[in-house]
């Protein structure tokens, strides 16, 4: 039986939305400013929807886009994986650099500009890479996921909805089954627990229902015991430039790529 205490977290556009099973409790629901803080909070193993392991040459970029292109073919579901901004990128955003001052930092490093939805999460990921270049015994224990891969090896087979409609809820919480009990009133206490985050946090995002489905569903992964977890790219171990490792962490019955 899960005796360490572990995390599914996604960022909830202002603030971290963490999952947390501490052994074998029942999940509960944390909102964190800082993800650092979460870290310092006893939490062995975290499941984050981030990239981590970042581009800034040539060398490193090709190394990340064979794992976001892992995760695509994985997931089969394409549009879900979005372009990883460089390092400097994300270090200029987490600065409070403007769309057109990070999309050409981007651009000098990896000679490709910066899409919009990958400027918004820029300094998320850059505070996540920040830590864990500072924190080198993390870098084992918190690791990358995408939640739609995750979902894809919980479920067997291919998700066919939206996570952001009711049909797609229902269809992740069906792919929790049989690896969570009542999953459907486990996302009811989470979406219940988050009435009680601190004002102070809670003012600065506003988690959605398919944020916390996420959440939960790393969780439930990161409970896996980590002998089990599976990486994509199957066979490959990349790292960046810091030495932060470049892959994405799931779980299925079979290999998914």
């Amino acid at each position: 039986m899960p005796t360490e205490t572990v995390a599914g977290v996604d960022w909830a556009g202002g603030a971290w939305l963490a999952v947390v099973f501490d052994g074998d409790s029942k999940p509960e629901p944390r909102l964190e400013r800082n993800l650092e803080a979460l870290w310092n909070d006893g939490v062995d193993r975290m499941l984050v929807d981030v990239p981590i392991g970042l581009p800034d040459d040539a060398a490193t970029l090709a190394k990340r886009e064979a794992v976001d292109s892992a995760a695509r073919s994985a997931a089969e579901r394409p549009s879900s994986v979005f372009p990883v901004p460089s390092r400097g990128a994300c270090e200029a955003a987490r600065n409070g650099a403007d769309y057109e001052t990070v999309s050409e930092r981007n651009r000098a490093d990896l000679d490709k500009g910066l899409s919009r939805q990958s400027y918004h999460i820029a300094p998320a990921v850059g505070e996540v890479d920040a830590f864990l270049c500072e924190d080198e015994a993390a870098r084992d224990r918190v690791l990358e996921a995408h939640p739609e891969v995750c979902f894809r090896g919980l479920n067997g087979s291919p998700l066919e909805r939206s996570k952001t409609t009711a049909p797609g809820v229902g269809e992740r919480l069906d792919a929790l089954d049989g690896h969570l009990a009542g999953p459907g009133a486990a996302l009811g206490r989470i979406c219940r627990g988050l009435t009680d985050a601190p004002a102070a946090v809670a003012d600065a995002a506003d988690p959605t229902v398919d944020d916390a489905v996420d959440a939960l569903g790393l969780a439930v992964v990161a409970r896996r015991p980590v002998d089990e977890l599976r990486f994509l790219p199957d066979g490959a171990e990349y790292r960046d430039g810091e030495g932060i490792p470049m892959r994405m962490a799931y779980w299925s019955a079979a290999r998914l790529a």
